[in-house]
């Protein structure tokens, strides 16, 4: 059977779960930014599972509102109970309402995107984002997964997680390269790594996206311990790097306050 995606590896662990309950897990899972929707016969030979089995999963999911079929191409596709059990969870996050304070003062400051973003596994989930009034958008952030190892806000945390961490990364995840700038080689990671630490902040010269940069630092615990991280993002006229250290303070400063107010909060 093919291996589960990264976001869902403790699947592959829970040796004492329902085995049926797994095998439909998976089959969500499948479901994700780059393929949207899925045939039988696709997600059949995609799962390695019988054709008879992914379409009774299918069908039954389909009875509680979680996948849906296109009447026309009879491929699947989320349902809108997934976007109601989004929205409860997203409801049920304290560190949002902790958070959003700073977040509304960085957009004042900055008059650029305002990102909160989570670790999830290898990838950074963006749970809040705030853009500029003038600034036209076609589609929130808020809700995506984006990958640690070339976005601002997914250095800023990983450069602050335990070393044991930041190794087990640099030997497992895919260091995918989507510009000219992106770290894809571990070593050189490794080094954009301690610089950021050495910072106190983290910057994206167009390592994700061309024209786009941004500066982010990560949010801490009470403990300590890495919980999130934020960023300001735009153009890279907007975002200048002259302007790294000017807006990185600013992060980084916004961070602090978040991180204190987690600890006074017991989080």
């Amino acid at each position: 059977m093919r291996p589960v995606p990264r976001g869902d590896r403790s699947l592959q662990r829970a040796s004492t779960t329902n085995k049926s309950l797994r095998k439909a897990l998976q089959l969500l899972s499948s479901f994700t930014e780059e393929t949207p929707e899925w045939s039988v016969s696709a997600l059949s030979r995609h799962l390695e599972m019988a054709k008879s089995t992914v379409s009774t999963m299918l069908a039954t999911l389909a009875t509680a509102g979680l996948v849906e079929q296109s009447p026309g191409t009879k491929r699947y596709h989320l349902g809108l109970r997934c976007l109601e059990l989004g929205y409860l969870s997203s409801s049920r996050l304290v560190l949002r309402d902790y958070a959003f304070p700073q977040l509304e003062a960085l957009l004042g400051d900055s008059n650029r995107i305002v990102y909160l973003a989570i670790p999830y596994t290898y990838d950074m989930l963006y749970i809040e984002a705030l853009y500029p009034p003038r600034r036209k958008i076609n589609y929130s952030a808020q809700g995506r997964r984006m990958p640690m190892h070339c976005t601002g806000i997914g250095k800023a945390a990983l450069a602050f997680m335990p070393g044991s961490f930041i190794e087990e990364f640099l030997a497992n995840a895919t260091l995918r390269r989507y510009t000219p700038n992106t770290f894809t080689e571990p070593s050189a990671l490794r080094t954009e790594l301690r610089r950021t630490r050495e910072r106190g902040y983290a910057v994206d010269r167009e390592e994700q996206e061309e024209g786009i940069q941004c500066v982010a630092a990560p949010i801490r615990s009470g403990a300590g311990r890495v919980v999130a991280a934020i960023s300001v993002s735009g153009s890279s006229q907007e975002v200048t790097t002259a302007r790294f250290p000017e807006l990185g303070e600013k992060v980084a400063e916004a961070a602090r306050d978040i991180s204190r107010k987690l600890a006074t909060a017991g989080y």
